[in-house]
Formats: C-alpha cells, structure tokens, sequence
C-alpha cells in the first residue's frame, strides 16, 4: 500500500517498474474520504499486487500532469524459507518533534532492517492530524518512502477522536477497525494488538490468529507494558489476560512501550519481554523489579535479526552507541 496526501486527486497514479525502469504496473489511485489537515486536501491510496516476494521494485507518484515525484525504490517482504534474517526496527513513544526524536531518527539510518514496527504513543502530545504531519511524517519521511511501518496505537494517540487520526493515515492488514492485526514478514508472523481496547477480545482473537500460523517465530506488540519498573508499572490486567496465550503458543518476543525507558525483562515461561518507550519524546527515571535485566532512561530504539533458529535484538541509542543485546532462541 502507497499511501499520500494531494490537493488534486483526479488522475492519480502509482507507476511501478524495475530497477532498470521496465514497467511493471500503473496502479490508479483511490481517495479515501477520511480526516486530513485542510480543506481541499485528499489521503490517496495505491494498492500494488502480484508483485515477487524479496524483489526490488520502484515506485512514483504520477498525475494527468506529469511525474509528482522521482523513483522510489522498496524490497517485497522475503519467502518464509528465505535464506536471508528478517531485520526489523521497533520504537515507542516518539512523536514529539524535539531534537531528541531527530537525532535518533538520524540513528535509525545507520542500522539495516526490511520493516518498522512502533509500540504506540506516536504522535504527541494528543494524536491529531497536524501531530502526525509535523511529528511523524515530517520526520520519518526518509524512512517511509522506502520502508513498510506497522504501528500500534498508544493512550496518546487515543485523544482525538478515538484514535480516527491514527486510522486515517495509516493503511494496516487484515482488521476493519485498524485496532489489532497481525501479518507475515518472510519466517516472522507479527502482531500488533491494541491497549486501549478490550483485553478479554483481543486474547480470544490472538489465540485464534496464532493457532493459524506456521511461521516459526511469533513477535507481539503493544503500548502497556506488562511487565515494567518505569513510572506507569506494569499493566497487571494485561499480563493476566494473554502471558498464557503468549506461552502457549510460544511466542518468543514481546515489545511494548508506555514507560520512556528500555527495560529488557528476564524470560518470563520462555517468553522476552522488553520495554522500548524511549523514542524520542523523552525519558523518566526507571526501577528495578525481581524481573529486571536490564533497565535504563534512554532515547533508543531496538532493532532484530531473525535467523532460522535465534534472534538477536540489539539496542541502539541517540548517538548510535549499542548499549544492550540479547540472543532469543526460536524455542
């Protein structure tokens, strides 16, 4: 999905090609009539199909009047049995705009992975359309136009209109409310749930959605933290309702934010569970728990590598120095 904002929808289009600039398909865009920032303004959307799984493609913007933009180009997420790690970024709590969320924004270009995932709270202080203008497009285009980003949303990003910003200028798999979904990234089946809604409904929901996957290595996300020794603590309602589901199903990593502060968490019934809230917003002074490793009130993000049989989650803080690393087993 290729999403953006015009002030002349008619004509829209997608023209997709090869590195080499063979043509591969002219997608016509479609207006989606939701909030945006000013009047006059539409959100398109471009939906590719039939594309190879781990191939280059590029991409531009065309209209009746000519090129809206350069070629793009993008990597199609690998076959499950590829040979390759699938290489993933996660942050949380971020969209502030302040020279914290730039720097590790900077950072974040240093590092290779195929996908972003966020753990909520992304456009601060209230979630609105302008916020995710200003504080998340306007400082993650370079990444976005290249790179596929599944977010999950967060108590912030709830105060405006119930979330319908969020759901607006984002286009996420396999839900119609936009709230929780899940997708495969090559041998990772991921999955974004959603804390501000009914915990009893999604744990019903998540058992189901991973009792269906053959992928072997199964990563969670979310914005309360069940496990924390940051200023909020942890979700104790959460943990009760899907730890089993988690475990159950072996799950090997969960991610969440809330807290602005990392905190990986001692293997819970083989589950990892680690808090990255230090996005860029800022951070707070963090504990210790009998479940801590390893806390700290740092801007960072984390990104993995996920090989045939470990994981290795490294995090990476605002002046791009590696300040923790952990190597998850697939089971």
């Amino acid at each position: 999905m290729i999403g953006w904002v015009t002030v002349a929808p008619a004509g829209q289009r997608v023209d997709v090609t090869t590195p080499d600039g063979r043509a591969v398909a002219a997608v016509t865009a479609a207006r989606e009539a939701v909030v945006v920032r000013a009047s006059g303004e539409s959100q398109m959307w471009a939906r590719l199909e039939a594309l190879e799984p781990g191939t280059i493609y590029c991409y531009a913007l065309a209209g009746d009047g000519g090129a809206l933009s350069g070629r793009i180009g993008f990597r199609t997420a690998p076959p499950p049995d590829g040979p390759e790690p699938v290489r993933f970024l996660a942050f949380g709590d971020s969209g502030g705009g302040g020279a914290d969320q730039r720097a590790l924004a900077k950072q974040m270009l240093s590092v290779p992975y195929d996908l972003i995932v966020h753990t909520g709270d992304i456009a601060y202080d209230d979630g609105t359309i302008g916020q995710y203008e200003d504080n998340v497009f306007g400082i993650y285009a370079p990444l976005f136009q290249h790179l596929p980003f599944f977010p999950a949303s967060g108590n912030h990003d709830y105060r405006t209109l119930s979330a319908a910003p969020f759901r607006a200028v984002f286009a996420l798999p396999g839900t119609d409310n936009e709230k929780w979904y899940s997708y495969d990234w090559g041998r990772v089946h991921f999955v974004a749930l959603d804390t501000e809604s009914d915990y009893a409904t999604q744990a019903r929901w998540l058992d189901a959605d991973l009792a269906a996957t053959a992928r072997p290595w199964k990563i969670v996300y979310f914005h309360k933290p069940p496990f924390s020794s940051g200023s909020h603590g942890s979700d104790a309602a959460l943990r009760s309702a899907l730890a089993p589901v988690f475990e159950q199903h072996r799950v090997q990593l969960v991610l969440a934010g809330h807290d602005h502060n990392y905190e990986r968490v001692r293997p819970q019934n083989g589950v990892a569970y680690v808090v990255t809230g230090g996005g860029g917003v800022g951070t707070r002074p963090v504990g210790t728990s009998s479940f801590t490793e390893l806390s700290l009130d740092v801007i960072h993000f984390v990104y993995g590598e996920v090989g045939a049989d470990r994981l290795v989650l490294h995090a990476i803080d605002g002046v791009g120095a590696e300040f923790d690393s952990v190597v998850i087993p697939r089971e």
